[in-house]
């Protein structure tokens, strides 16, 4: 790997970590736990389209690890882990199919992320959690649109910044 490489990993993981912090300071936009909007995914949906899955892989990894560490808890860490996992396979598939825009591609992150966490909390809390499906749909889907609105301003401008790959 080269120096340029490990700087801009480096980079983007700062960012991620940085954006998911101040995103820890607000309060819920709701009452239903695990609704926020994942500016911090910017970052992901960012290196999606700028880098390789390896690269995005391991930035996702280490920024759910170091804000569960730093602002979050156990439970926080497994919920946000399986739904990293899965939102970010989804995404990468879905932007593979070339079918939807960096918007699509982020609502698919949003809705999946939301649903895998609604999946962890079946596990540990049983069946009542079922009922936050629809609001969980509705605020992956929204979230999913500012945070790929926001991530496709900075796509554009990001690659003549690190390059086009």
């Amino acid at each position: 790997m080269t120096s340029r490489k490990i700087t801009r990993t480096a980079i983007t993981i700062t960012v991620a970590v940085l954006l998911g912090y101040i995103e820890s300071l607000f309060p819920p936009i709701v009452p239903i736990p695990g609704i926020k909007l994942g500016i911090a995914n910017i970052v992901i949906l960012f290196l999606i389209y700028t880098d390789s899955f390896k690269t995005t892989c391991t930035v996702s990894l280490l920024k759910v690890s170091l804000c569960s560490v730093l602002f979050g808890s156990v439970t926080s860490f497994i919920y946000s882990l399986g739904g990293a996992v899965i939102s970010l396979l989804s995404m990468a598939v879905v932007k593979k199919m070339k079918f939807f825009s960096v918007i699509g591609v982020s609502c698919v992150g949003g809705i999946m992320h939301n649903l895998s966490q609604l999946l962890c909390a079946y596990f540990f809390l049983g069946k009542g959690v079922i009922a936050n499906l629809p609001v969980l749909f509705i605020s992956g889907t929204v979230c999913g649109i500012v945070t790929g609105i926001a991530a496709q301003l900075i796509i554009k401008r990001g690659r003549s910044l690190f390059g086009e790959r």
